[in-house]
């Protein structure tokens, strides 16, 4: 047989092989790529990281990140604020107690400090704003400015995040309410409870000894002499510790003083020498002014007075001024030891 005959045989074998070693290696081919697809998608299974579970995992941490930004927004009257989390540098303005009774010393204050305050030890060094301006308080690089003032909030909020809290009871806040609201603010709850319950507690027991007994249907007058020529006997019934008295004890005006407020809107005002003693409660928390004896209390009309004659005034020493300067928990306690402790005394 001729080679030209032979090589016309074996080429239809020839090609017959390739084709099938062709079709075999595509076969493997998809084998393997389909066994490492699989292998791929149980390794991904096991390690949660589909594709699903990836679009978790950048959510999740998207919410993380959120949680260690380290802010907090808080609800306030004007409006929400985000502040940090954990203040490290800041300025309050007149509410001075409450960031010390929730374990965070300011690193400035507009306000003042005097021996019988408490906190006074942390209070003497903390150093003092003179002027409330940008200026002022740029110089401590705060990181949070808690004030009373709602103009503060235009005024300083470039500077640093601004928490407000307006002033005074008319609109029903409490010093409690003011200092739950700083506890949720800076993250201490328990420190501004702790506080609040001690108060309360206080307080209670001191209603049942003043409502009861020698106390019962008594007034309460709040007084201090500035001289003839100034303002004669002026009386208080907020500071001085008159929102303690007649707001949280409950104790009442003499009916006289009661009816003057009410007639001029004011809670404090001045009392000539020639009628002051019309105004004098069963009891009288009496303030002495430092360097000044008082000229009403040698004079004849002081002798004549049924508070004198009793001997139910209560003189607090000038220097007791710091005690009852504020309004908050801390000076409210010690006020409320005090004039507890010195009422019993002249009982």
């Amino acid at each position: 047989m001729n080679r030209n005959k032979l090589l016309g045989r074996a080429l239809p074998m020839l090609a017959l092989v390739m084709v099938l070693l062709l079709l075999a290696g595509c076969g493997n081919g998809s084998s393997t790529a389909s066994q490492t697809q699989e292998t791929t998608q149980e390794t991904a299974a096991a390690a949660g990281s589909t594709e699903p579970a990836a679009q978790t995992d950048e959510a999740a941490t998207d919410t993380t990140a959120a949680e260690q930004s380290g802010t907090r927004i808080v609800k306030t009257e004007m409006g929400d604020v985000e502040i940090p989390a954990n203040p490290q540098r800041v300025i309050v303005n007149w509410y001075v107690i409450e960031p010390l009774m929730l374990g965070v010393e300011p690193v400035a204050i507009s306000g003042w400090a005097q021996e019988t305050m408490p906190y006074y030890d942390q209070l003497s060094k903390i150093p003092v704003i003179d002027k409330w301006e940008q200026e002022d308080l740029l110089a401590y690089d705060p990181d949070l400015i808690i004030t009373y003032d709602p103009q503060d909030y235009e005024k300083f909020s470039k500077i640093a995040p601004v928490l407000v809290y307006g002033e005074g009871s008319a609109d029903g806040k409490t010093a409690l309410d003011r200092l739950e609201f700083f506890g949720e603010a800076l993250g201490r709850e328990t420190e501004a409870q702790t506080a609040i319950d001690t108060f309360n507690d206080k307080l209670a027991d001191a209603k049942e000894k003043l409502g009861s007994g020698a106390f019962e249907g008594k007034t309460f007058s709040i007084l201090e002499d500035w001289g003839r020529e100034s303002y004669g006997i002026y009386y208080e019934s907020g500071s001085r510790g008159g929102t303690l008295l007649y707001d949280y004890l409950g104790l009442s005006k003499p009916e006289k003083l009661e009816k003057l407020i009410e007639e001029s809107g004011e809670g404090r005002g001045s009392l000539s020498y020639e009628v002051a003693s019309q105004y004098f409660g069963d009891y009288v928390l009496w303030f002495l002014q430092e360097d000044y004896d008082s000229e009403y209390a040698k004079s004849d009309i002081w002798k004549s007075i049924p508070a004198v004659q009793n001997g139910h005034v209560i003189e607090i020493p000038a220097n007791y001024l710091g005690l009852f300067y504020y309004d908050d928990v801390a000076s409210m306690t010690g006020q409320l030891d005090y004039i507890v402790g010195r009422l019993l005394e002249v009982e």
